[in-house]
Protein backbone atom coordinates (compact mmCIF):
# COMPACT_ATOMS: atom_id res chain seq x y z
CA UNK A 1 0.00 0.00 0.00
CA UNK A 2 1.26 3.11 -0.94
CA UNK A 3 1.88 5.94 2.04
CA UNK A 4 0.11 8.66 -0.29
CA UNK A 5 -3.05 5.99 -0.28
CA UNK A 6 -3.05 5.02 3.25
CA UNK A 7 -3.07 9.22 3.85
CA UNK A 8 -5.85 9.67 0.99
CA UNK A 9 -8.30 6.85 2.66
CA UNK A 10 -6.98 7.76 6.27
CA UNK A 11 -8.42 5.26 8.61
CA UNK A 12 -12.08 5.32 7.38
CA UNK A 13 -13.45 1.68 7.65
CA UNK A 14 -14.70 -0.14 4.91
CA UNK A 15 -16.92 -2.03 7.10
CA UNK A 16 -18.26 1.24 8.96
CA UNK A 17 -21.01 1.50 5.50
CA UNK A 18 -22.39 -1.70 6.04
CA UNK A 19 -26.13 -2.52 6.45
CA UNK A 20 -26.00 -2.56 10.29
CA UNK A 21 -22.94 -2.27 10.74
CA UNK A 22 -23.65 -0.13 14.16
CA UNK A 23 -26.00 -2.96 15.37
CA UNK A 24 -23.76 -5.46 14.51
CA UNK A 25 -20.25 -4.20 15.94
CA UNK A 26 -22.26 -1.64 18.56
CA UNK A 27 -19.18 -0.42 21.47
CA UNK A 28 -16.49 -1.71 18.81
CA UNK A 29 -18.14 0.74 16.19
CA UNK A 30 -18.32 3.63 18.31
CA UNK A 31 -15.02 3.12 19.52
CA UNK A 32 -13.59 3.02 15.85
CA UNK A 33 -15.02 6.31 15.29
CA UNK A 34 -12.95 7.65 18.33
CA UNK A 35 -10.28 6.34 16.91
CA UNK A 36 -11.03 8.17 13.67
CA UNK A 37 -11.30 11.48 15.64
CA UNK A 38 -8.29 11.62 17.20
CA UNK A 39 -6.21 10.13 14.38
CA UNK A 40 -7.47 13.35 12.26
CA UNK A 41 -7.16 15.38 15.43
CA UNK A 42 -3.52 15.04 15.60
CA UNK A 43 -3.15 15.36 12.07
CA UNK A 44 -4.00 19.47 12.74
CA UNK A 45 -3.31 19.66 16.54
CA UNK A 46 -0.01 21.68 16.91
CA UNK A 47 -0.25 22.00 21.11
CA UNK A 48 1.77 19.72 22.64
CA UNK A 49 -0.02 19.38 25.47
CA UNK A 50 -3.04 18.34 23.52
CA UNK A 51 -1.33 16.11 21.15
CA UNK A 52 0.37 14.57 24.63
CA UNK A 53 -3.37 14.00 25.91
CA UNK A 54 -4.70 12.43 21.88
CA UNK A 55 -1.23 10.29 22.17
CA UNK A 56 -2.31 8.70 25.53
CA UNK A 57 -6.57 8.37 24.76
CA UNK A 58 -5.32 7.05 21.08
CA UNK A 59 -3.49 4.02 22.65
CA UNK A 60 -6.03 3.21 25.14
CA UNK A 61 -9.09 3.55 22.35
CA UNK A 62 -6.64 1.56 20.42
CA UNK A 63 -5.94 -1.07 22.89
CA UNK A 64 -9.64 -1.70 23.33
CA UNK A 65 -10.54 -1.59 19.57
CA UNK A 66 -7.57 -4.56 19.21
CA UNK A 67 -8.29 -6.39 21.80
CA UNK A 68 -12.34 -6.89 21.09
CA UNK A 69 -10.97 -7.59 17.35
CA UNK A 70 -9.01 -10.41 17.89
CA UNK A 71 -10.83 -11.99 21.02
CA UNK A 72 -14.44 -11.77 19.08
CA UNK A 73 -13.79 -11.01 15.54
CA UNK A 74 -10.64 -12.43 14.34
CA UNK A 75 -10.95 -16.00 15.99
CA UNK A 76 -13.86 -16.42 13.53
CA UNK A 77 -11.59 -15.91 10.27
CA UNK A 78 -9.05 -18.57 11.17
CA UNK A 79 -7.98 -21.24 8.50
CA UNK A 80 -9.25 -18.83 6.42
CA UNK A 81 -6.61 -16.67 4.50
CA UNK A 82 -3.58 -17.82 6.75
CA UNK A 83 -0.71 -15.21 5.21
CA UNK A 84 -3.17 -12.23 5.07
CA UNK A 85 -3.40 -13.11 9.05
CA UNK A 86 -0.17 -14.11 9.78
CA UNK A 87 0.92 -10.42 8.35
CA UNK A 88 -1.87 -8.53 10.01
CA UNK A 89 -0.65 -10.49 13.63
CA UNK A 90 2.51 -9.58 12.89
CA UNK A 91 1.53 -5.54 12.62
CA UNK A 92 -0.66 -5.56 15.13
CA UNK A 93 2.38 -6.92 17.54
CA UNK A 94 4.32 -4.33 16.17
CA UNK A 95 1.59 -1.48 16.69
CA UNK A 96 1.23 -2.80 20.30
CA UNK A 97 5.10 -2.27 21.02
CA UNK A 98 4.97 1.43 20.02
CA UNK A 99 2.11 1.85 21.71
CA UNK A 100 3.89 0.41 24.76
CA UNK A 101 6.77 3.37 24.50
CA UNK A 102 3.70 5.85 24.89
CA UNK A 103 1.93 4.64 27.33
CA UNK A 104 4.78 4.44 29.96
CA UNK A 105 5.89 8.44 28.52
CA UNK A 106 2.40 9.20 30.01
CA UNK A 107 0.71 6.73 32.25
CA UNK A 108 0.69 9.00 35.91
CA UNK A 109 2.38 12.14 33.89
CA UNK A 110 0.29 15.20 33.10
CA UNK A 111 0.34 16.05 29.09
CA UNK A 112 1.87 19.35 29.91
CA UNK A 113 5.10 17.25 31.04
CA UNK A 114 5.28 14.41 28.28
CA UNK A 115 7.37 16.62 26.24
CA UNK A 116 9.87 17.88 28.63
CA UNK A 117 12.04 15.05 28.39
CA UNK A 118 12.63 14.06 24.96
CA UNK A 119 9.84 15.56 23.91
CA UNK A 120 11.44 14.80 19.60
CA UNK A 121 11.47 11.52 20.90
CA UNK A 122 7.76 11.17 21.96
CA UNK A 123 6.99 13.07 18.89
CA UNK A 124 8.99 10.35 16.43
CA UNK A 125 7.18 7.34 17.85
CA UNK A 126 3.51 8.97 18.11
CA UNK A 127 4.03 9.39 14.28
CA UNK A 128 5.34 5.57 13.96
CA UNK A 129 2.42 4.65 16.14
CA UNK A 130 -0.10 6.45 13.77
CA UNK A 131 1.21 5.13 10.56
CA UNK A 132 1.45 1.34 12.01
CA UNK A 133 -1.86 1.89 13.14
CA UNK A 134 -3.54 3.41 9.69
CA UNK A 135 -1.59 0.21 7.82
CA UNK A 136 -3.01 -2.02 10.26
CA UNK A 137 -6.64 -0.71 10.12
CA UNK A 138 -6.41 -0.92 6.24
CA UNK A 139 -5.64 -4.56 6.30
CA UNK A 140 -8.60 -5.37 9.10
CA UNK A 141 -11.14 -3.40 7.31
CA UNK A 142 -10.92 -5.57 4.20
CA UNK A 143 -11.36 -8.85 6.23
CA UNK A 144 -13.97 -7.57 8.62
CA UNK A 145 -16.21 -6.08 5.70
CA UNK A 146 -15.25 -9.53 4.00
CA UNK A 147 -16.44 -11.27 7.03
CA UNK A 148 -20.13 -9.03 7.19
CA UNK A 149 -20.71 -9.81 3.86
CA UNK A 150 -20.38 -13.75 4.02
CA UNK A 151 -22.56 -14.03 7.60
CA UNK A 152 -26.33 -14.37 7.51
CA UNK A 153 -29.24 -12.83 10.22
CA UNK A 154 -28.34 -15.08 12.90
CA UNK A 155 -24.77 -14.72 12.41
CA UNK A 156 -25.01 -11.31 12.63
CA UNK A 157 -27.03 -11.13 16.23
CA UNK A 158 -24.31 -13.99 17.54
CA UNK A 159 -21.62 -11.72 16.43
CA UNK A 160 -22.98 -8.52 18.26
CA UNK A 161 -23.43 -10.08 21.60
CA UNK A 162 -19.77 -11.77 21.47
CA UNK A 163 -18.84 -8.07 20.52
CA UNK A 164 -20.53 -6.30 23.32
CA UNK A 165 -19.85 -9.03 26.04
CA UNK A 166 -15.74 -8.86 25.08
CA UNK A 167 -15.51 -4.85 24.68
CA UNK A 168 -16.84 -4.85 28.70
CA UNK A 169 -13.40 -6.73 29.27
CA UNK A 170 -11.28 -5.03 26.65
CA UNK A 171 -7.56 -4.72 27.63
CA UNK A 172 -6.72 -0.46 27.88
CA UNK A 173 -2.93 -1.45 27.96
CA UNK A 174 -1.29 -1.62 24.57
CA UNK A 175 -0.09 -5.68 25.54
CA UNK A 176 -3.17 -7.33 26.52
CA UNK A 177 -3.24 -10.12 29.79
CA UNK A 178 -4.84 -13.29 28.18
CA UNK A 179 -6.99 -13.51 31.13
CA UNK A 180 -10.33 -11.88 32.12
CA UNK A 181 -8.89 -11.44 35.96
CA UNK A 182 -5.78 -10.20 34.47
CA UNK A 183 -7.18 -7.63 31.95
CA UNK A 184 -9.05 -6.14 34.56
CA UNK A 185 -6.40 -5.87 36.96
CA UNK A 186 -4.46 -3.97 34.42
CA UNK A 187 -7.55 -1.66 33.62
CA UNK A 188 -7.07 -0.73 37.13
CA UNK A 189 -4.10 0.43 37.01
CA UNK A 190 -4.94 1.98 33.94
CA UNK A 191 -7.48 3.79 35.33
CA UNK A 192 -5.73 4.60 38.82
CA UNK A 193 -2.23 6.25 36.61
CA UNK A 194 -4.61 8.43 34.67
CA UNK A 195 -6.27 9.69 37.58
CA UNK A 196 -3.15 10.03 39.89
CA UNK A 197 -0.84 12.25 37.74
CA UNK A 198 2.20 14.60 39.22
CA UNK A 199 0.44 17.68 39.18
CA UNK A 200 -2.65 18.63 41.75
CA UNK A 201 -4.69 19.98 39.16
CA UNK A 202 -4.10 17.24 35.60
CA UNK A 203 -5.26 19.38 32.08
CA UNK A 204 -6.50 16.88 28.91
CA UNK A 205 -7.11 18.86 26.41
CA UNK A 206 -7.68 16.19 24.38
CA UNK A 207 -10.12 14.02 25.51
CA UNK A 208 -12.09 17.27 26.28
CA UNK A 209 -11.83 18.03 22.15
CA UNK A 210 -12.57 14.55 21.02
CA UNK A 211 -15.07 13.54 23.75
CA UNK A 212 -16.82 17.19 23.81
Amino acid sequence: MHSEQMEDEGSQGLWLSEKDASLVFGPLYDERLRIDRIINRLDVAGDLTERADLASELVRSVSRYEDTIERALFVRLEGSAPAVLEDLDRERDQLRDAMTVIHERTMGIDPRNVHASDGQGFEDTLEDVVHKLRALLLGEDGEIAALMRSLGPQDHRELAEDIAHTFRSASEHPQPPHTAMGRFISNQHVKLDHMFEDVATPSHPGADTIDG
